[in-house]
């Protein structure tokens, strides 16, 4: 079981979750919570790790087995070290570091969406989700707009569909 702060893995994590700049440098993203790590799991997204506490639930429990069964590295850490890296106020008791794997546009795309100026990650990743439900076939991201990989926009379970890099 982690319990240390300075253990390399929290501290990735860490990183991960507080600037941008780490997770172009790693090629790495977070995804909390069971539902998105069940999408990322279904989806058949590369992991780097995943970090689950006692507070996770049987869902949890079950996809904590899952993910150890398709031998992805799983580690238990004490409840307060997920807390603090968690982007919610109560935690899920699982979150995953996810590397950033992305496809090029399909050739000829006819729907896309460039949510220009968009600040805010849940905002975002609202969009997105919706966007998904509509049948989008690409995203680009303006340099204005929040980053994608944001624990709050993301949705790693379709967006490997994108290809969303957008630069001046």
């Amino acid at each position: 079981m982690i319990s240390s702060p300075q253990n390399p893995k929290i501290k990735l994590a860490r990183a991960l979750a507080g600037r941008p700049k780490e997770r172009r440098e790693a090629e790495a993203f977070l995804a909390e919570g069971v539902r998105l790590v069940e999408e990322a799991c279904a989806a058949n997204w590369p992991f780097r790790f995943v970090l689950y506490s006692d507070e996770i639930s049987e869902r949890g429990k079950k996809l904590v087995e899952k993910l150890e069964d398709k031998k992805i590295e799983v580690e238990k850490v004490e409840s307060r070290l997920l807390q603090s890296l968690s982007e919610t106020e109560t935690s899920q008791g699982i979150l995953a570091v996810l590397q950033d794997s992305r496809i090029p546009i399909p050739e000829s795309p006819n729907f896309i969406l460039i949510p220009d100026s968009i600040r805010d990650p849940g905002n975002l990743g609202t969009l997105l989700r919706s966007a998904e439900a509509a049948g989008i076939q690409a995203v680009l991201i303006p340099p204005e707009t929040t980053e994608l990989l944001h624990q709050k926009s993301c949705v790693p379970g379709w967006a490997h569909t994108f290809d969303y890099r957008c630069k001046r």
